[in-house]
């Protein structure tokens, strides 16, 4: 990882990795002020200014202990101090797990303007996939721990292609063997995999599919395959 063995390096290699869990597990009896003075402590690149920046945008008091703070408030805490630490891999699971919609896309709106450059790798795992798509470069599908889609946000663009088809098209669209379908609001969606652009466009709305569409198509089939 980075350049470096885990086992023989890892000191090092631990000054330029951040991992927050789904679960924010912080010292409960601590205030707020104590727990960023620890890290401060602990981490040679964490820039106190810049976690007290990220924290005056919440509500969260200096004062406070952890086990004061609500499940959101905890993960705007623990947000804080993993993202004002200048690592080279972030690695976030689950990160806005109990945060309301409006802290989270002012979460992702930071991570892209106040965490990445060109030197900075962003590992995140989520199952929220709508909500990041716009800010993916490479895109990675699990089912059961085994890899089934690796692919660039580039390449995904032009091979997973969704067609909202009216009432009189919906039949000449299967024909083109899609690999999902959906109904909303009496239209068909199908997303198509590999399908040109062009013999698409004479059947309706042609877009590019969105994460939860490819997932439900890629992993669900499977999954039905194996329940068959």
């Amino acid at each position: 990882m980075l350049g470096r063995d885990p086992w023989t390096a890892r000191e090092d290699l631990m000054r330029d990795v951040c991992f927050i869990a789904d679960v924010a597990i912080l010292p409960r009896g601590l205030r707020v002020a104590q727990v960023i003075d620890y890290v401060q402590g602990v981490h040679p690149r964490f820039d106190r200014a810049k976690a007290e920046g990220f924290l005056a945008r919440t509500t969260i008091q200096r004062k406070s202990r952890v086990h004061e703070l609500s499940k959101g408030m905890v993960t705007q805490l623990h947000l804080a101090l993993i993202m004002a630490i200048d690592a080279r891999l972030l690695v976030l699971d689950e990160p806005t797990l109990g945060l309301d919609l409006i802290y989270r896309k002012q979460f992702y709106d930071g991570l892209l303007n106040d965490y990445f450059d060109g030197d900075r790798t962003i590992l995140i795992s989520t199952h929220q996939v709508e909500e990041i798509q716009h800010i993916l470069t490479d895109v990675i599908f699990l089912d059961q721990g085994r890899v089934v889609l690796d692919v660039s946000m580039e390449e995904l663009e032009v091979r997973y292609l969704e067609l909202v088809a009216g009432p009189d098209q919906a039949a000449t669209a299967r024909s083109l063997d899609p690999i999902y379908e959906r109904q909303a609001f009496g239209r068909t969606h199908l997303v198509y995999h590999g399908v040109a652009r062009e013999r698409l466009a004479s059947l309706g709305e042609v877009r590019t599919a969105s994460l939860a569409d490819i997932f439900v198509a890629v992993v669900g089939g499977r999954q039905q395959e194996r329940a068959a």
